[in-house]
């Protein structure tokens, strides 16, 4: 990669005051339906906090958030002026009403991008807890009772394993960062088996000023809220914990004015996660073939995007639609979809199925095969979106393994570009992959049907 890429703050081993007041003003009623001002706020804090200033530029700013092209002219398109003017009114109006108890104000002074995390000037009169200076650890939690100390237990679990993936891949990043280019004749002659990918890839990451943004699911955390009712309708039930009193008082600050007084506070517990180690995993291989050709990728979050950007970019999506939303929302029609625990063939030509269904139980030995897919697809604005996914993480990983070796993807390139002798390699393809999972991790990868061109609708 020829950047790094933006590590999610919320994975910190120690909690940042600025990252949670940024969320809570993120969260708030003034942000919650402006997507593209939330992206916009989430972008230039997260970057400012973790000490990267430079990527705080109106160019990135409108390229990365925005959606224009990386070298958009500035002086014909003020996107960046005009948002962040509005997004400086609604922090504004914020602090002035549901934030008006903050001790921290953010700010984003006139002609620059960069927030300024400022203590309020009244902050002596704040409530007890609220003086921190915005470099300040958040306190740590009260003893929990029984019921509190299981709901702790299970964030803790959960953030450490997310925290762990991510430094891995972090740290994975960086080593590749390091690597020298391939120049020497040995190095060459290893990159032949590589030589499959340039068509299979056509202009992804191949083209200037048009970095394909490679995104990372959407992190998901506990919600906590608030209900006029002691039974509220949650879907599904099983997941609804009541608040303890000591954690209703610590996180009640992260609740608008509106859950706030209500009288019953609940957290809803979700088995839905975050960024695992399968999608960790299919982020290395992709990083680490795309370092190889040479074609830069920006790591990204899946939170960043929005419907106007992910129009107007290049876009390498891992997950299946339980783990990232946008595998569903580009602009691109595919033959294959998921719905619920199989692959669903919409066009089958003769010799395929309609169905890929997962096993429903283990087989015997261990294991369980399951399907995902590659896509490579073109959207009605020209740009080209890559799909690698896999119904649980474990098979995305296997799908993404799958592609990044050689070996396996070259009978696939063959095959795809013997569907159109004498003319130019398809420009978009797509492949199911069934995968055995065991123990959560990929054993076992084959292709299954090859789709090189769209066949017509019958």
């Amino acid at each position: 990669m020829n950047e790094k890429g933006l590590l999610p703050l919320t994975l910190a081993a120690q909690p940042d005051a600025r990252w949670e007041l940024v969320l809570r003003v993120a969260d708030s009623d003034y942000l919650r339906k402006a997507p593209k001002l939330r992206a916009f706020l989430l972008y230039v804090c997260e970057n400012t906090i973790l000490g990267r200033p430079e990527n705080v530029r109106e160019q990135l700013i409108g390229s990365r958030v925005f959606g224009r092209l990386a070298d958009y002219d500035l002086s014909n398109d003020n996107i960046v002026r005009v948002e962040a003017r509005e997004l400086r009114k609604r922090l504004e109006a914020y602090f002035a009403r549901e934030g008006k108890n903050e001790a921290v104000v953010i700010e984003i002074p006139k002609g620059a991008y960069v927030p300024i995390f400022r203590p309020r000037e009244d902050a002596a009169s704040q409530p007890a807890g609220l003086e921190e200076s915005a470099d300040a650890a958040v306190a740590p939690l009260p003893t929990p009772g029984r019921a509190s100390r299981w709901l702790v237990l299970a964030v803790a679990m959960g953030l450490v394993a997310w925290a762990a993936a991510t430094l891995w891949l972090a740290t994975e990043n960086r080593r590749l960062r390091q690597t020298p280019n391939l120049n020497s004749a040995a190095a060459d002659a290893s990159l032949q088996e590589y030589s499959i990918y340039p068509e299979l890839l056509g202009t992804l990451g191949k083209l200037p000023n048009r970095e394909p943004q490679l995104v990372l699911c959407n992190p998901k955390v506990i919600l906590f809220f608030g209900s006029t009712t002691a039974t509220p309708y949650v879907e599904p039930p099983g997941s609804l914990v009541v608040a303890p009193k000591e954690l209703d008082r610590t996180f009640s600050s992260a609740m608008n004015g509106r859950d706030r007084d209500m009288p019953y506070h609940f957290f809803r517990v979700t088995r839905e996660t975050y960024t695992g180690m399968g999608e960790a995993m299919a982020a290395l291989q992709l990083a680490r073939l795309m370092d190889v050709l040479h074609r830069p990728v920006h790591l990204t979050q899946a939170r960043f995007l929005n419907w106007d950007n992910v129009q107007q970019q290049d876009l390498i999506l891992l997950g299946g639609p339980s783990s990232n939303d946008w595998t569903y929302q580009v602009d691109a029609t595919s033959d294959f979809v998921f719905s619920g625990r199989s692959v669903v063939n919409l066009r089958p030509l003769a010799g395929e199925q309609k169905q890929y269904p997962a096993d429903a139980a283990p087989r015997p030995g261990g294991g369980m095969a399951e399907y995902g897919f590659l896509q490579m697809l073109t959207t009605r604005h020209g740009f080209k979106t890559f799909v690698l996914a896999g119904l649980s993480g474990a098979g995305t990983a296997g799908v993404a393994e799958f592609f990044a070796t050689p070996a396996k993807m070259k009978p696939v390139a063959e095959r795809i570009g013997a569907a159109a002798p004498g003319k130019p390699f398809p420009s978009d393809w797509e492949v199911i992959i069934r995968i055995v999972v065991q123990d959560d991790l990929p054993v076992e990868s084959s292709v299954v049907t090859v789709r090189p061109v769209r066949p017509a609708a019958h």
